[in-house]
């Protein structure tokens, strides 16, 4: 009669709750959602190298990048497929070949995620991700000063 609407079984508690109705599903509780994102992101990390393992036709695949389409240049990030498929076959060597900022790339993404487990499983937030962005600009830096050189000294696979 005040105009509030009437509560429900939905209707949440004083405690921050919501009150459930009897024999209702209840939904995984929120600290369970970041380890299992973190599995799903192993998973599907292990699914891509799976596939990048078991690639075939590397050899004769053409070019998709625009940038060597119309202006005839490699970009920056010029057979960085090829040098994840090299490193998923264990070709280590060839891969720096293709690119050498794969091997770095590589191995951060799978420090990251290793960190990330073992925050987990201490307990403890992952963090504020501040680093992120530095590893990022640097990656970033790196890739270009790769990508300078590569052009100035011809080494850009074909």
């Amino acid at each position: 009669m005040n105009g509030l609407p009437a509560r429900s079984a939905a209707w949440p508690e004083a405690g921050g709750g919501v009150a459930r109705a009897a024999g209702a599903r209840s939904r995984p509780s929120p600290a369970a959602a970041p380890p299992l994102v973190w599995a799903g992101a192993g998973l599907l990390a292990a699914a891509a190298w799976l596939v990048l393992r078991a690639w075939s036709g590397l050899e004769t695949m053409e070019p998709v990048c625009a940038l060597r389409q119309i202006a005839h240049i490699g970009c920056p990030t010029c057979g960085f497929t090829h040098a994840l498929v090299a490193l998923a076959r264990g070709e280590v060597s060839a891969s720096v070949a293709f690119h050498p900022m794969a091997v770095a790339i590589v191995s951060q993404m799978l420090a990251a995620w290793l960190a990330w487990g073992w925050s987990l499983a201490r307990g403890r937030a992952a963090g504020s991700g501040r680093w992120l962005a530095h590893a990022v600009a640097l990656d970033v830096a790196a890739g270009l000063a790769v990508w300078i050189a590569r052009l100035a000294t011809g080494t850009i696979p074909a």
